[in-house]
């Protein structure tokens, strides 16, 4: 009798791993119910605002200041981007996909490309052309097929894609950060184009819970600081310019690739026709963006500049053009129309005087694809 009062008298022992793994269990089935009904946090799009739409995506170029602008969760750049808003009858819209200097590293959103031909005030009959930069750095073709299939929802009119030599590279067909952040849209897209790599390996239980609590939060910073950017009333904080090497190399080596011949293998031109198939019959205009061209410096003889050997880059281009004609590709080859003076700080990125002219250059261009 007296162990059973004393048995009922003692407390019983508590597992403090048996908690923790029943809180664990809780927070994952809570965390998974929520993300389903909620993956992108919708509702707390602050956003919605017209007045807050962002006139390209967010990107940090300055971190550590604001690397809440490190986002690129592909629903949540569009939530926040001005091309989700409702088309305007009597809106011609166009959108411009390309890399950073479409972008425009360095550049307020009025002195871009895209900006620069919004500006023109171009007409297509009796509706008004509305140019919205849908570019993010770092070129890739698969990440603008990524973009592209997602921009394909708000009713485009017209397409212009800017590429590059990088732009087409098959070792960017898989490195882009997009990727990483966003692998169902990737792995979805991959299979309906067949461009999965043969070595692509599915992300993991452990892994795509990890990418999914990183993916809140950084869509939580990147709400946040929307407090930031009304009240600079900026979009980007100017960083440090690219540091490029002083000189011009000897060496014609490209990626690992050596002349005198580029495999047409190891230009990635089925992405270019992927890109025209998610176009469908929207118009698109592909241009080959301008690059720097140096002369009369050491080894000006061997590369066109710091990134292109001469011999890669005339080869990719040759590629480009006879795909052009043989698909009928409305194609604008405008890769040295600028003297090297018009670029800031890669053989890439133009100063605004250079993206008044190209956007002048590619306006008719524009018009002509009208109905």
């Amino acid at each position: 009798m007296f162990l059973t009062l004393y048995n009922q008298a003692m407390p019983s022992i508590t597992n403090p791993w048996r908690i923790f793994a029943k809180a664990i269990a809780i927070f994952l089935i809570f965390e998974f119910a929520f993300y389903t009904r909620y993956p992108n946090l919708q509702w707390l799009n602050v956003y919605n605002t017209p007045a807050l739409k962002r006139q390209r995506f967010p990107i940090s170029t300055s971190a550590p200041e604001d690397v809440a602008l490190d986002m690129d969760n592909l629903d949540a750049m569009f939530a926040s981007h001005m091309v989700s808003e409702p088309k305007a009858p009597n809106e011609y819209r166009v959108l411009v996909l390309g890399d950073s200097a479409v972008w425009g590293i360095g550049l307020t959103p009025e002195q871009t490309l895209p900006g620069q031909m919004d500006a023109l005030g171009l007409a297509c009959g009796s509706k008004n052309v509305h140019v919205y930069n849908l570019s993010f750095p770092r070129s890739s073709a698969t990440k603008d097929l990524m973009i592209l299939d997602k921009a394909m929802n708000y009713q485009p009119d017209e397409i212009v894609w800017l590429i590059t030599w990088y732009t087409l590279i098959s070792k960017t067909r898989a490195n882009h950060p997009l990727i990483g952040y966003n692998p169902d849209e990737y792995y979805k897209l991959a299979h309906r184009f067949d461009f999965l790599p043969k070595n692509y390996k599915s992300p993991s239980l452990v892994t795509q819970i990890t990418d999914q609590n990183r993916t809140l939060f950084r869509i939580l910073r990147y709400q946040f600081y929307s407090l930031v950017n009304i009240a600079t009333g900026l979009d980007q904080i100017p960083g440090p310019p690219e540091e490029l090497p002083a000189q011009l190399s000897n060496d014609p080596t490209f990626e690992g690739m050596k002349p005198p011949t580029l495999n047409i293998a190891d230009v990635s031109l089925d992405q270019v026709r992927d890109f025209y198939q998610i176009a469908g019959n929207v118009p698109v205009i592909l241009v080959n963006e301008p690059t720097q061209v140096l002369t009369n410096v050491p080894n000006s003889n061997i590369y066109y500049s710091v990134y292109y050997p001469r011999w890669v880059y005339d080869q990719y281009r040759q590629y480009v053009s006879k795909a052009a004609a043989e698909n009928h590709w409305n194609y604008l080859d405008l890769w040295n129309i600028f003297p090297s003076s018009y670029y800031s700080d890669t053989p890439l990125h133009l100063m605004p005087q250079g993206e008044t002219e190209l956007a002048k250059m590619i306006a008719p261009y524009v018009v002509q694809g009208c109905p």
